[in-house]
C-alpha cells in the first residue's frame, strides 16, 4: 500500500472522533433546554416531596412510570420559566430595588414602591404574565418620583377598604390588611375586599382554587398566593387579639376543618395539591407552608412528630419544600424552621430532640457567621433582598433560637456570651436607619420583646 495512502487513513481516522464531539456540543447546545429540564426533573424526583395519586388496579407498573416522568417533565417546565423570566427582567428590575434599599438606609419611607415590588415579585416567581411584569416595573420606576404616593402608602383606600396601595392583586391585598384589621382607629371605610372570602362556602372555594393547582394549563404556580391567604387569615381569625372586622361566626372553625383535611397524616406536613395534566392530585410537601400552619395556629395542629421528621429529611432540599435556597441557608428559611421545632418540641422523642438540635446549631452557625455583619447588619440576599426583610429576618431566627434570651433555648443549655452585644449593635443600626421601614419597625419591635 502506498504510503501516502496510509497517512491520507490515518488522517481521517484522527478527524473522525473531533467530529463526533463537535456533534455532540452543537446536538448540546441546541437540546440544553431539554437537557435542563430532565437534571430538575430527575433531582425533583429524588426528593420524594410530592405523595403521587393513588395506583390503579388496571394501571401497568410502565404506565405508572411514564406518568410520574410526565408529571415531573412538567413541573421542571415551572422552575425553567421562572429562570428565563429572571434572565430576561432583572437587569431592569435590581437597579430599581438598589435604588429604594439606598433611599430605606436614608430613612426614606418607600412603602408605595414596596408594595409593586412584592407583586412584581410575586409575578415574576409564580406566572408567565410578562406583558402585567413588565407594566409593574414601569410603575415601580414611576414610583421612585411619586413622594405623596409613598405617604399615602399604609392608608385605607376608600375604593376597596384595604391598606395596600400600589397593590394590584387581591392575596397581596389581604396580607398587607393584616396588622391594620386589628386596630379599630385604622378602619374608615368598610372592608369590602374581604366580602370574597367570607363564608364558610366562599372561604373554601378561594382556598380551594389556590390548593389545587392546574399548572400544566395556566402555567401559574399558585404556592405563594395559597400559603399567603391562609396566613394571613388565619392572623386574623386565631389572633389572641380579635379583628375589629365582623368576620362571618363560622368562618374559624371552617378554617381549622380546611386545616385538618388538607394535611398529609403521613408526614404531618402541607403543601400544594398539584393537578397533572390527566386531572390527578400530586400531593407536596412544602416546609414553608408548614410553617405558616403551625406558626399561625399556635401550634394546635396534628402530627407534630412526624412534621419535625418530615422537616429534618428536607435539609437539603430547596425552597419551598426543603430548608436550602439556591443550596445554602437564608434566615427566612432558618427562621422558619426552628419556629417549627419550637412548636413540636414537646411531641419529639429524644432521638428526633437530638436531631433538630444539631440542625439549629447548624442554621446558628451560619447566621453569625455568613448573614450577620460585625456592625450589626444583615447581608442583603437573593430571598431577603431588601433590607427590612433581612433584618427582619435575621433578627426573628435569633430571637427565636434563644441567642438573645436563655428563656428562648427550648434546644439546648448552651450560654450564647454574645447575644447582648449583637443586640445592642442591631438595636445601634436599626435606630440610627430610622423605623420609617416596616421591616425595620417589625425587627425593632422583635428585639424589644426579648429583653
Amino acid at each position: 500500500m502506498p504510503l501516502k495512502s496510509t497517512k491520507n487513513k490515518k488522517r481521517k481516522r484522527w478527524l473522525i472522533l473531533p467530529a463526533i464531539v463537535l456533534a455532540l456540543l452543537i446536538a448540546g447546545y441546541f437540546n440544553r433546554i431539554r437537557l435542563e429540564r430532565v437534571v430538575i426533573a430527575v433531582t425533583i424526583s429524588r426528593m420524594h416531596t410530592f405523595m403521587p395519586p393513588a395506583q390503579l388496579a388496571t394501571e401497568s407498573g410502565w404506565s405508572r412510570f411514564w406518568d410520574k416522568a410526565g408529571f415531573y417533565w412538567d413541573v421542571s417546565e415551572l422552575r425553567v420559566a421562572r429562570e428565563r423570566r429572571l434572565a430576561q427582567f432583572n437587569p431592569v428590575l435590581k437597579p430599581l430595588v438598589k435604588q429604594i434599599v439606598k433611599r430605606q438606609a436614608a430613612g426614606d419611607g418607600m412603602a408605595y414602591s414596596m408594595h409593586i415590588y412584592r407583586e412584581i415579585r410575586w409575578r415574576l416567581n409564580f406566572t408567565d404574565d410578562t406583558t402585567t411584569t413588565r407594566a409593574r416595573i414601569n410603575d415601580l420606576r414611576s414610583s421612585l418620583s411619586q413622594p405623596a404616593e409613598q405617604q399615602m402608602a399604609n392608608a385605607q383606600q376608600p375604593a376597596d377598604g384595604s391598606w395596600a396601595r400600589g397593590i394590584n392583586q387581591w392575596y397581596l391585598k389581604l396580607y398587607y390588611s393584616v396588622d391594620q384589621l386589628k386596630d379599630s382607629t385604622q378602619l374608615r371605610y368598610h372592608p369590602a375586599f374581604l366580602d370574597r372570602i367570607n363564608s364558610p362556602v366562599k372561604l373554601k372555594a378561594r382556598l380551594d382554587s389556590d390548593l389545587y393547582d392546574n399548572f400544566t394549563h395556566t402555567g401559574t404556580f399558585n404556592r405563594e398566593e395559597l400559603d399567603e391567604t391562609f396566613s394571613a387569615l388565619a392572623r386574623l381569625l386565631f389572633a389572641t387579639k380579635p379583628p375589629v372586622f365582623a368576620f362571618h361566626p363560622q368562618l374559624k372553625n371552617a378554617l381549622q376543618d380546611y386545616v385538618n383535611r388538607w394535611q398529609n397524616p403521613a408526614t404531618g406536613c402541607w403543601g400544594q395539591w398539584m393537578v397533572d395534566s390527566k386531572g390527578r392530585i400530586w400531593k407536596m410537601d412544602d416546609m414553608a407552608m408548614t410553617f405558616h400552619v403551625i406558626s399561625d395556629l399556635h401550634g394546635q395542629v396534628n402530627h407534630k412528630d412526624n412534621i419535625a421528621k418530615r422537616i429534618l429529611q428536607l435539609d437539603s432540599v430547596e425552597f419551598p419544600t426543603g430548608i436550602r435556597f439556591d443550596g445554602h441557608y437564608e434566615n427566612h428559611l432558618n427562621w422558619d424552621v426552628v419556629k417549627i421545632f419550637k412548636y413540636t418540641w414537646p411531641a419529639l422523642d429524644t432521638a428526633t430532640r437530638k436531631q433538630a438540635a444539631a440542625e439549629i446549631s447548624k442554621l446558628l452557625n451560619w447566621c453569625l457567621t455568613q448573614s450577620c455583619q460585625p456592625d450589626g447588619s444583615f447581608k442583603i440576599s437573593d430571598l431577603d433582598d431588601t433590607m427590612g426583610d433581612a433584618y427582619y429576618y435575621g433578627v426573628s431566627f435569633l430571637a427565636d433560637a434563644g441567642y438573645f434570651n436563655p428563656k428562648d433555648r427550648f434546644w439546648t443549655n448552651r450560654d450564647f456570651p454574645g447575644g447582648p452585644a449583637l443586640r445592642a449593635k442591631i438595636e445601634a443600626k436599626i435606630k440610627a436607619v430610622g423605623l420609617n421601614n416596616s421591616g425595620m419597625k417589625d425587627a425593632w419591635d422583635v428585639l424589644e420583646g426579648v429583653k
